[in-house]
């Protein structure tokens, strides 16, 4: 049959079948091209090859073979060429021909170095914990790169590495004798011993060094024909050399009987030794110099100074892009290379593409990514074989080709598994090789059974070579460290560790063997038939060798008299039965379902499943196939399709010829031209047609399917094909397989792994929603079944109660998992397994044996057809012996064996990655769970934001990131079956982003918006932990401390105020376990919803902040919302010390009422009743000038404050007086401080940066940052987590390893700042005495002394104008006496706390004159002013305040910079202080302006409890300077605040001013009715604030003016218990409560003067009024605002008592106080109590007063008119 196209053709590019990993390798083995000395046979074989060329052309068979490295011409820049330089010897650099086959001849001098002491230093340093490996790579480097570096200096070059040993050569060219060569190599040694003979470690192992030196003819030779190719040295010297070694001691030079054959003796001092080796003590002559009886200078002059080199990674960019030639940047490069310029001639020659072809895949990659090869530095859990080979004894040309074919033939086998050739290393005639299992870019699900396979393939086919004669195998599994080693100019890549030095020992030990470790036994997850437990054995350098077992793959299949058994199936009937009754419909046209998939975890018994199931079929005659998909198959398309296609089609490979076309053919019974579209997918030769090329991509794969879809339908007999691990499959596969399925004749049974990955691919996912594939979920084993399953594991008939029980414990059911901890407790001797008769059982009636069924543990044959013979020779040959296990060592049975990870998996993600790809996550672990762009971007070295935007694509598609803002929200599809919510995985949420930034998809090259998101998170903490621990000590150290550099200098904001969150998480260490319990917690309400998708669940980023809130006092409210996050949240309130026993309430203090039941009735009256109705372009909103930040604060003119409006009658008179500005910084005034969370952030980044700077050794910073948290703490009121800060970083400054570190004067500063925090706690939680004992340290280390004060409080003025011109102090004091500031300020609260006001006074005023004189902090300077007016107001020096007043505008409007928005409320609270003050002066303009500065900060700060502390003064005080406008506009604002907050606080002193407006002005805003009736409502709630007292008082005055006592009765009651209980703090608020409540009672007396019959009542009022004018006499006179009003109420009662005269000199007083201080309202309501009107009464009885704006100008004209005065006559 001629199938073929007699057509010779050509195709444009090859179609590779084989991509990623396995492009490393060579598909078809071809024969070595060094076999010179083959034999006929191989000619034979030769000759044959060739007739057949014209087919394999023909059918083009290879066009699939895969396109090696060395076939594609790469572009490498300068640096990486010089970079792959570093990593090969001089002799590869030098090689004239890279294309050439021949090796080198040459004669040269060898000398081996071994470092002696390597072994011990190993075993200390692991046993150090943590960072010991990294510590032992650290040393070692370093002291062999001192070794290396006189090497090279000497004209030597490194050859080879092989761990804490290396071979240097020197060449001897025509012109130079041997025995020069010879000295120089001598001279070297000798050098190496007088410099480095010892070498004293950080743990007390000393590394000393044997050196041996021998000389000859040396052959060198590359090897390998694919990356990696490599080089190894052979010759006599080598040999002699390695002998020569292995008889040097520690110290010694000693020398072949060779090499000492060249030299002449008279120019050393020498000791020859019986074997003829020489060992050199020193020279005494130079054979160099002219003159031969010169004596020998002496090792000394040879010494050169040790330079410190710069790595050609940190060499400037300058220097790559420079020309060549003389210039600046060349002579850096120079310089750079001073030792070993010979790696310029891989530059010059351009040679980088060659030498790329001697390099390992990690090294390639990283090196391509332009990253440094620092970053190939990691810890990494790997799988190591050192494989020993033994050769025939041969010419070194053919052991040449015997290695060339051994190390090909290996590095075959190696990739196909998916492992690394690190090295060959050939000292003698034995090869060893280094394998490693698990590098990045080669990591499988299970690296120990990857490399135990891998050691069967070597050993089968190695061995199998002509000339070599054994392979011994180690393979051993651990943790290592990967990375380069050597010198910044001669290094190479290699892994060290316990784990290597174990295998190594596993290979020299046992010859001719495969042997394995018991945790690569364990990892392997194999079955125990295929390993023997090997005799306990000492390994040298190994202290506790543990067990040893060897592998083989021979003895796997259990037989029983020569027929192959499987267990019995367990508790697996119903999906038998399932399977069974779905074959049956093989005979029908129509089938239920096409494939069956199995679903269940690792271990769960699949496996077993679908052998039972293969069991059957083929019983039933049906023709089965299996195949198990490995990570081969996901990387290598199409291969799992043709493997089962060879096996459908009967052939096995290799395939001859073309039978695998012929069957094809045949099945179809015709040709089909369309069948040449079939050889990519099923790897078949069939000739193309013309039209071919001229159809698309999309065409050819229509077409395939549709022949391919032909080609199953035409399939006579059933299949049954069984594919385990579906997840394993390629995706490409799958599409031909899911058209296979439909076929009738073949029966699919697919099994796929629950969590086997963390998302899951379109296709797979099309597998469990398609529904002709049926579900079946595995579930595990119940408890029942676990006697029956361990019987079968051990072949005994019972088993221990106890290790039954223990299976059931710790294994879940799980089958593969009990199998795993049996092997573990019988290798461990826990298990005993014993053959005893049926009368011996009552012995062991303590083990409690279980006995299962016999029929579970009868042996079953492979084929249902052997089975009666089984049975037959098993009942002619039983015995009585019982096998029995009973459990030796029980407490072996608690054993925690780590049977199934999730590790692997992850590695295998993280090396799919790129190197920057993985530079960025490593970065991002130290950073934290959640990480800043901004700050990621930073850290790192070189960063381009398009190519990090690229690898954040990548990684959000690889679900490794997501974004931090993205709400709990979850994406998925819904499936038709309810057995998909049952199924192993879900699809993952679509990537997206939702940070709020400006994103032009224009601009950003075709990437998408999570591409540049701002704010990312690790999907899962365990890929962050992951990340972490690959980075070594060292990195860790750097990058930590990279972190505290950019936090520190970098100002962070909240996103609201503008800025870019650069930490939005608590801290989480990886190795405390307790924090991370702790912020589990703290979020476990949310984690419960959705336990099963905690790994992808988005947390909203305010659950970042869970740690700062749930660590808050529990007595602070309210618990502030720190979301940063577009959530409108309470703005972040900062307390203040000034708050504790003071008089005046601080701007910014937290409110521990702030927390008010809501009121919900639709009756009562709310502020949207105004009595706006008549003006309807009315509306209510914000006065403006408390919205303009920026325009009230920096208004420095009259001028500047009448555009805003504010516009007062003295304006003029006071036109240059106390008129200033305060700059704020730029853009501050645009922050929405209703979403502002830079104070949590603040502090979150503080912890951030102490936990950083203690994992980068920082102590200093660590202790800084620690102090400046815990004042951070005490300002958001969390004192219990201050305190116990503040008590660890005390101990800490006290230990002496930190005095050793940290200069004495820079802990007398922290111990300093550490008291003076302490006494602020103290006084927090009011525990006053333990504060003055801190406060009193804190005060002798800043050496305070205030005798000078008393003096200095004698000036009038405190403004020093005259410049201090005294010495310079040092930094250390200017920065203690800044610190002292915040003491005094501390000493300034405590005293006033204590009531000895004079003392603090004396420390507010020592505090004020050293903030005239230095800078300091500016919050610590605003305190200052403001404690200082504090203190005055309290004390009574009430003018003092207006010098203070002067120092303050002064201090503020010279700042260098301008005020930040987290020191705004500081500037609030002197604004806040100098209102009081100006009260209290009577400078009632002044006092407004600065009134209004406090309001739009408070404003802005969203400082609510504040602005209501000064919105009912500020109306007040407007009222007095008759500014009604402004002053209903204030009260409004109370009206907006009301709404905002839904506060009764902010509602109830509305309609309390409201009041307040009607009694003191005569003008209404609510009328009388809806204020009652708001007052009624109050009444039932039990909520008491100083709005309700002035509400109540207000309302009760009215209705009794309003001679409607009954009404005013409702109130009285509540009114008249304040007069017992109050406690007047003296604020003007207060005052103004008081005075009304005083003039309700005067009112009630009055109403009264006429009833005798009311005369005892007459009297207790009269005397209670007295009290209470007697009472507010002081703090009425500390107030001259409301003084007039005071006297005015004194005058009245005069009045009311009889006495007129006294009386009007009384009315006269007041209305001279009132024009003295410029206060209209109390000057009119001084002339209305003179006055005959009674306007106001009638208003009253009519309920109309006068609205605001009609009576505005009334007020200017005649207000007293307008106004009540007190009488008795009605």
């Amino acid at each position: 049959m001629n199938f073929i196209k007699q057509r010779a053709r050509s195709r444009k590019n090859s179609i590779n079948i084989i991509s990623a990993t396995d492009k490393w390798k060579n598909i078809n083995r071809k024969k070595s091209r060094r076999d010179v000395d083959s034999d006929e046979d191989e000619d034979e074989e030769d000759a044959k090859m060739n007739e057949v060329d014209w087919e394999q052309e023909f059918f083009q068979e290879r066009l699939n073979r895969l396109s090696s490295d060395q076939d594609i011409e790469v572009q490498l820049t300068k640096k990486q060429t010089l970079l792959l330089a570093t990593l090969l010897p001089d002799e590869i650099i030098q090689t004239e021909n890279f294309d050439s086959t021949e090796p080198k001849r040459f004669v040269g001098v060898l000398l081996m170095a071994d470092v002696s002491g390597y072994t011990a230093l190993s075993e200390r340093y692991n046993n150090t914990g943590k960072g010991g490996t990294y510590r032992l790579t650290a040393t070692l480097n370093a002291y062999l790169g001192s070794l290396i570096e006189l090497i090279y200096n000497h004209g030597g070059d490194i050859l080879k590495f092989a761990g804490d040993a290396f071979l240097a050569l020197w060449k001897t060219d025509k012109r130079t004798f041997l025995c020069h060569t010879i000295h120089t190599a001598i001279a070297c040694a000798l050098l190496i011993q007088h410099s480095f003979s010892s070498y004293e470690t950080d743990v007390k192992v000393s590394l000393k060094v044997k050196l041996a030196i021998s000389a000859g003819n040396l052959i060198f030779a590359t090897i390998g024909n694919k990356i990696p190719m490599n080089y190894v040295i052979f010759g006599l010297p080598v040999i002699e050399a390695k002998l020569a070694e292995s008889l040097c001691t520690s110290g010694e030079v000693k020398l072949t009987p060779n090499a000492w054959g060249h030299c002449y003796s008279r120019n050393y001092d020498y000791v020859i030794e019986e074997n003829g080796h020489v060992t050199i003590k020193s020279i005494l002559y130079d054979p160099r110099e002219k003159d031969v009886s010169k004596p020998f200078r002496g090792l000394g002059a040879m010494v050169k100074t040790k330079r410190n080199f710069v790595a050609i990674e940190n060499l400037p960019d300058s220097v790559w892009t420079s020309p060549n030639g003389l210039n600046a940047e060349n002579a850096i490069k120079y310089e750079a290379l001073t030792f070993r310029q010979k790696i310029l001639l891989a530059e010059d020659r351009n040679i980088g593409p060659e030498l790329r072809k001697f390099m390992i895949r990690p090294v390639l990659t990283q090196l391509d990514a332009l990253q440094p090869l620092e970053y190939l530095t990691e810890m990494r859990q790997v799988s190591v074989l050192f494989v020993t080979l033994k050769p025939r004894n041969c010419p070194h040309q053919q052991l040449i080709t015997i290695v060339n074919n051994s190390y090909e033939t290996m590095c075959e086998i190696v990739y196909k598994s998916m492992g690394c050739v690190n090295k060959i290393i050939l000292f003698d005639k034995d090869v060893m090789i280094l394998i490693i299992f698990g590098l990045r870019g080669f990591k499988h699900e299970s690296e120990a059974q990857a490399a135990l396979k891998c050691a069967c393939g070597i050993k089968k086919s190695v061995a199998a070579l002509d000339g070599v004669r054994e392979v011994s195998i180690g393979v051993t599994t651990g943790q290592v460290y990967c990375g380069v080693v050597g010198h910044p100019l001669r290094r190479e890549f290699t892994v060290i560790g316990a784990t290597v030095n174990k295998a190594a020992r596993l290979m020299c030990y046992f010859r001719d063997k495969i042997t394995c470790d018991e945790s690569t036994f364990v990892n392997s997850k194999m079955s125990s038939n295929g390993f023997t437990l090997q005799p306990t054995v000492d390994l040298k350098g190994i202290l506790h060798a543990g067990k040893i077992f060897e592998y083989s793959e021979d003895i796997r299949v259990k037989e029983l008299y020569d027929i192959p058994m499987i267990p019995r199936l367990l508790d697996r009937t119903d999906e038998m039965e399932y399977f069974e009754n779905w074959l049956d419909d093989v005979h029908h046209s129509y089938r239920d379902f096409d494939a069956l998939l199995l679903v269940g975890e690792s271990g769960v018994g699949k496996t077993r499943l679908i052998e039972w199931m293969a069991r059957y079929a083929r019983g039933c005659g049906h023709n089965v196939c299996s195949l198990t998909l490995t990570s081969i198959h996901s990387a290598t398309p199409y291969l799992a399709l043709t493997q089962i296609i060879n096996q459908i089609l009967g052939l096995s490979e290799p395939i001859e010829d073309f039978k695998k076309e012929e069957r094809i053919v045949q099945l179809l019974k015709v040709y089909d031209e369309d069948l040449c579209f079939l050889n990519d997918v099923i790897k078949a030769r069939f000739a193309y047609h013309e039209g071919v090329y001229s159809q698309d991509t999309k065409q050819r794969e229509e077409k395939a399917k549709n022949i391919f879809s032909k080609l199953m339908q035409n399939i006579p007999d059933t299949h049954v094909i069984f594919l385990d691990d579906l997840q394993s499959l390629d995706q490409v596969s799958w599409e031909y397989i899911s058209i296979m399925i439909n076929s009738q004749k073949i029966f699919t049974i697919l099994t796929v792994r629950r969590g086997k990955v963390s998302s899951i691919q379109e296709w797979l996912y099309n597998v469990f929603t398609n529904n002709n594939i049926r579900k079946i979920n595995l579930g595990p084993l119940s408890s029942k079944w676990i006697p029956p399953l361990a019987c079968q594991i051990l072949d005994v008939a019972a088993v221990s109660n106890d290790l039954c029980k223990a299976l059931q414990l710790k294994c879940k059911g799980i089958p593969g998992t009990m199998e795993l901890f049996i092997i573990h407790l019988f290798s461990s001797g826990a298990l005993e397994i014993k053959k005893i008769q049926e009368q011996e059982l009552d012995e062991y009636c303590n083990d409690e044996l279980q006995f299962p069924p016999a029929e579970f543990l009868h042996p079953q044959a492979l084929n249902i057809g052997d089975q009666p013979t089984l049975d037959r020779l098993i009942k002619e040959n039983k015995t009585e012996e019982i096998g029995i296990c009973s459990v030796t060592e029980k407490e072996q049975l608690n054993t925690n064996i780590n049977v199934e990870t999730t590790d692997a998996l992850i590695m295998m993600q993280i090396d799919a990655l790129t190197p920057y790809q993985q530079l960025l996550l490593k970065i991002g672990s130290v950073i934290g769970d959640v990480m800043s762009r901004d700050l990621l971007e930073n850290i790192m070295y070189e960063n381009n934001a398009i190519t990090t935007a690229k690898a954040i694509k990548r990684l959000f598609a690889m679900q490794v990131l997501t974004c931090a803002n993205t709400i709990n929200s979850r994406w998925h599809r819904r499936s038709t079956k309810a057995s998909w919510n049952n199924s192993i995985t879900s699809v993952a949420p679509l990537p997206s982003c939702e940070c709020t930034f400006d994103f032009d998809p224009e601009c950003s090259i075709n990437l998408p918006k999570y591409a540049f998101c701002k704010l990312l998170k690790f999907k899962g903490k365990k890929m962050r932990k992951t990340f972490y621990e690959l980075l070594p000590m060292n990195q860790k150290k750097e990058f930590h401390a990279r972190v505290v550099i950019y936090l520190e200098s970098n100002k962070h904001r909240c996103r609201s105020c503008g800025g870019t969150i650069m930490v939005v998480q608590s801290v989480t260490e990886l190795e405390n376990e307790a924090e991370k319990n702790v912020l589990n917690e703290s979020s476990k309400g949310e984690d419960d919803e959705d336990e099963d998708n905690n790994s992808r669940k988005q947390k909203d980023i305010s659950e970042s902040y869970s740690k700062i809130s749930d660590s808050r006092n529990k007595n602070t409210e309210p618990r502030y919302s720190t979301s940063a996050a577009d959530v409108p949240t309470e703005s972040l309130l900062h307390a203040s010390f000034t708050s504790v026993n003071s008089q005046t309430v601080p701007i910014l203090k937290s409110n521990k009422k702030d927390s008010i039941p809501r009121r919900r009735s639709t009756k009562r009256v709310t502020v949207s009743s105004f009595v706006f109705k008549n003006s309807s372009s009315y509306q209510l909103a914000t006065f403006n000038v408390f919205d303009m930040l920026r325009k009230v604060t920096e208004a420095e003119s009259m001028s500047d404050w009448h555009e805003l409006g504010v516009i007062d009658s003295d304006d003029e008179d006071h036109k240059n007086k106390e008129l200033f500005s305060i700059k704020i910084e730029k853009g501050v005034s645009e922050t929405d401080f209703s979403r502002c969370t830079c104070a949590e952030l603040k502090i979150i980044i503080y912890e951030q940066m102490i936990y950083h700077a203690s994992i980068a050794e920082m102590k200093f910073k660590e202790i800084e940052f620690t102090i400046e948290l815990c004042y951070l703490y005490l300002l958001a009121s969390n004192v219990d987590d201050a305190y116990l800060k503040l008590e660890h970083v005390e101990t800490l400054c006290n230990l002496p390893e930190v005095h050793e570190i940290i200069d004495t004067c820079d802990i007398k500063r922290f111990l300093g700042k550490i008291y003076t925090l302490k006494a602020a706690a103290c006084i927090a939680i009011g525990n006053h005495s333990a504060a003055k004992l801190a406060i009193g340290r804190a005060v002798r280390i800043y050496r305070i002394n205030l005798d000078n004060v008393a003096e200095f409080l004698k000036l009038r003025t405190l403004v020093d104008k005259i410049k201090i011109k005294g010495k310079k102090y040092r930094l250390n004091k200017v920065k203690m006496t800044a610190d002292s500031i915040l003491c005094l300020n501390i000493c300034t609260l405590l005293y006033s706390a204590l009531g000895d006001g004079t003392a603090a006074r004396l420390y507010a005023y020592r505090a004020l004159k050293l903030v005239q004189k230095i800078e300091c902090n500016v919050v610590d300077m605003c305190d200052v002013f403001s404690n200082a007016i504090h203190v005055d107001l309290v004390l009574g020096y009430i003018e003092s305040t207006a010098d203070t007043m002067h120092i303050a505008i002064s201090k503020l409007q010279n700042l260098p910079q301008p005020f930040q928005s987290g020191d705004l409320y500081a500037l609030g609270k002197v604004f806040m202080a100098a209102f009081r003050a100006g009260v209290a002066r009577g400078a009632l303009a002044s006092a407004i302006k600065t009134a209004f500065r406090a309001m739009a900060v408070s404003r802005f700060l969203r400082a609510y409890n504040v602005s209501m502390e000064i919105i009912p003064d500020l109306f007040y005080i407007l009222l007095c300077r008759r500014r009604i406008t402004e002053a209903v506009d204030v009260l409004k604002e109370a009206s907006i605040m009301s709404k905002e907050r839904s506060s009764l606080d902010c509602e109830t002193w509305y309609y309390a001013l409201c009041i307040d407006l009607i009694l003191d002005t005569g003008f209404q805003l609510e009328t009388p009715t809806e204020i009652s009736r708001y007052a009624e409502y109050m009444i039932q709630t039990p909520e008491s604030n100083a709005g309700r007292r002035r509400l109540m008082a207000g309302l009760w005055t009215y209705w009794l003016r309003a001679d409607q006592e009954k009404r005013a009765k409702r109130f009285e009651a509540e009114v008249l218990v304040w007069v017992s209980r109050e406690e007047e703090d003296g604020s003007l608020t207060t005052l103004i409560s008081s005075m009304r409540l005083a003039e309700g009672m005067l009112e009630s007396l009055a109403r009264k003067m006429d009833d005798l019959r009311k005369v005892v009542d007459l009297m207790e009022l009269r005397s209670l009024a007295d009290q209470k004018l007697v009472s507010l006499e002081h703090d009425a006179k500390m107030c001259r605002v409301i003084y007039p009003r005071w006297i005015t109420l004194r005058a009245n009662s005069l009045y009311l008592s009889g006495r007129r005269s006294a009386a009007t000199a009384a009315f006269n007083q007041a209305l001279e106080e009132a024009r003295k201080v410029h206060n209209r309202l109390e000057e009119a309501i001084t002339l209305a109590a003179t006055g005959q009107s009674t306007i106001w009464l009638s208003n009253a009885r009519s309920g109309r007063f006068i609205t605001w704006r009609d009576g505005y100008q009334l007020a200017r004209e005649s207000w007293h008119q307008y106004l009540y005065r007190i009488t008795a006559i009605r």
